[in-house]
């Protein structure tokens, strides 16, 4: 099974596109397509779980994303939290993000 290939058809198909500035200076990235999580509650039994913004990206696509950066999706800006960090498999990375 491909996984690089799946995650080519799943971004695809549920990706949107970011665009995305480093907080040291530089210029804006290409856009890329992301998944945005965003903030919601869970009750799970007697537990409730919420979850803040975070973006989930493949590896291949930012490199070196640090707490700071700058992401446009959608018309709103976000930044990130911390740094990213690489998913067991390496493939894909995450960053929780600050609306604004």
């Amino acid at each position: 099974m491909d996984f690089t290939a799946d995650l080519d058809a799943f971004y695809a198909d549920f990706g949107v596109p970011a665009v995305r500035t480093p907080s040291g200076g530089g210029s804006a990235s290409a856009p890329m397509l992301v998944i945005l999580d965003l903030p919601g509650v869970v009750v799970l039994g007697g537990d409730v779980i919420a979850t803040d913004y975070a973006l989930r990206y493949r590896a291949t696509s930012f490199s070196g994303v640090r707490r700071g950066d700058v992401f446009e999706i959608g018309g709103v800006t976000y930044s990130a939290r911390e740094a990213g960090q690489a998913t067991l498999d390496g493939l894909e990375c995450t960053v929780p993000l600050a609306r604004g």
